[in-house]
């Protein structure tokens, strides 16, 4: 009995290339020691996005609209950013791969001084939100909460991004040992401060949404500056002397980091964009669809914690098997990791639809008046939220094998087409003109499809060619 279900799970797996039970036992291990890690620094980052989104459902359906608003654009741009982060991992991984040790160093440099530029650009521009909210018809009430949310988040940003490269260096040499303490600590200190700032203690009735915003910045500041510490310190980082200063060397490597992480930022925007932008059009339905959509996007940002940490880890592997020159064992970690990432989503589906009330509670108290109307239009929107999760997890791992590859500029073509020439126009006009607040996630839905369907036939081919010589890396 025992050899007959073997069997049936390794014939289910031949579609993914990983049909022989050697190749699986092989490359399950490293991809899971990598990601394991990066899943809980993932947790940790969008995890105080999620524990917000719960303390905003507390203080009512407005004040979690508004949330929605502000924590669509400050993610938007957050995404723009990680780009170059995510870019300065791979440019690591590379090199780690080639034991090449003054280019990682070069690489997590130029990662730093980037994002530090890009920082000051993106939080000029979510200082100035509140004309833009409102130039795309959301309601003023909602607009000014928002940018009142986002005139204190904006500080937590360059610590974020100090976060996520000194992350993408440790991950690129195969060292990610402090994400988890930091990751984990930092998720104790959210949920405390959070709700002793935004609801209060005993007499003190609290800040409200500031209060969750002046939370989101101590967290944030904390896990930065304390991987810092933890680099310049610890043995085995603090032989790069990462912190030591800018050389030629480094200042030259900007501008492959920009090559590749500026169609990197590209593609990320092509995706986040188009969530953001389905948050603007529920925006404009209302009140109660806006509340019921960011509550389906919490629950999309829950699930989302293990694919995209699997996507780093498996990103950093593939790009250190391509260093190396193995390009067989690229394509079997490739596909090995996207086969992970599809069973993972098929998991939180089925639990969404089987307890979507249970999960929504969690976000939509029916204590709160506007509760129960943005509960009735969040269950309708159940199935496709279910779909969207297998296919937003499934291209998130072949987009991050794609770019450790230098594939991004493919990848940003394909994103543009998917999500912004079929997912965004088909919200859009579903929306209006069909069947209302299912439209916007249907369209995206069909737009993610699409996305999938071309990442993983543009991976078989780069594989092919990278195994025949055709291709360099």
């Amino acid at each position: 009995m025992l050899a007959v279900v073997q069997n049936l799970f390794f014939l289910l797996l031949r579609p993914f290339g990983l049909g022989h039970a050697r190749v699986w036992f092989k490359e399950l291990r490293p991809i899971l020691n990598m990601s394991l890690p990066l899943i809980l620094s993932q947790a940790a980052q969008m995890g105080i996005m999620f524990i917000d989104s719960v303390l905003m459902g507390r203080l009512g359906p407005d004040k979690l609209a508004s949330g929605a608003l502000a924590l669509s654009s400050y993610f938007f741009c957050l995404v723009l950013v990680f780009g170059i982060c995510a870019a300065a991992g791979n440019l690591v991984a590379l090199a780690h791969g080639r034991d090449d040790r003054r280019a990682v160093v070069a690489a997590t440099r130029a990662g730093l001084l980037a994002t530090l530029v890009l920082c000051v650009i993106i939080g000029t521009l979510l200082w100035h939100a509140e004309p833009i909210m409102l130039a795309l018809g959301q309601q003023a009430d909602n607009a000014h909460r928002a940018a009142s949310f986002l005139h204190i988040l904006v500080w937590g940003l360059p610590f974020s991004m100090l976060f996520l490269t000194l992350r993408s260096f440790a991950s690129g040499i195969g060292n990610p040992g402090p994400v988890p303490f930091i990751t984990v600590s930092s998720l104790l200190i959210a949920p405390c401060v959070g709700y002793v700032l935004s609801q209060g203690v005993g007499d003190w009735g609290g800040l409200g949404l500031n209060g969750i915003a002046i939370s989101s910045v101590i967290t944030y500041a904390y896990t930065g500056l304390t991987f810092a510490v933890v680099v310049m310190r610890n043995p085995v980082f603090a032989r790069y002397q990462l912190f030591a200063g800018l050389s030629r060397c480094d200042l030259a490597t900007i501008r492959p980091l920009l090559k590749l992480g500026v169609p990197t930022s590209g593609t990320l925007a092509m995706e986040s964009g188009l969530f953001s932008s389905a948050a603007y059009l529920m925006g404009a339905l209302g009140t109660a669809q806006l509340a019921a959509h960011q509550s389906m996007m919490q629950i999309v940002i829950a699930s989302f914690i293990i694919p995209i940490g699997l996507m780093q880890g498996v990103s950093m592997c593939v790009g250190q098997a391509a260093g190396k020159g193995d390009f067989v064992r690229v394509k079997h970690l490739g596909n090995l990791g996207q086969m992970l990432g599809v069973l993972w989503s098929l998991l939180t589906s089925a639990i969404l639809l089987l307890f979507p009330q249970m999960v929504l509670a969690l976000f939509l108290p029916l204590t709160h008046p506007g509760a129960v109307a943005a509960r009735e239009v969040a269950v309708t929107l159940t199935p496709l939220v279910a779909l969207l999760l297998v296919f937003d997890a499934w291209q998130t791992i072949a987009n991050g094998v794609l770019r450790a590859l230098k594939d991004a500029h493919s990848t940003l073509v394909i994103f543009a087409f998917g999500c912004w020439g079929i997912g965004m126009p088909l919200a859009w006009w579903l929306s209006r003109h069909a069947i209302g607040a299912k439209g916007v996630w249907a369209g995206m839905a069909v737009g993610l499809a699409c996305v999938t369907v071309l990442l993983v036939l543009r991976f078989k081919r780069v594989s092919h060619e990278l195994q025949s010589g055709k291709r360099r890396v």
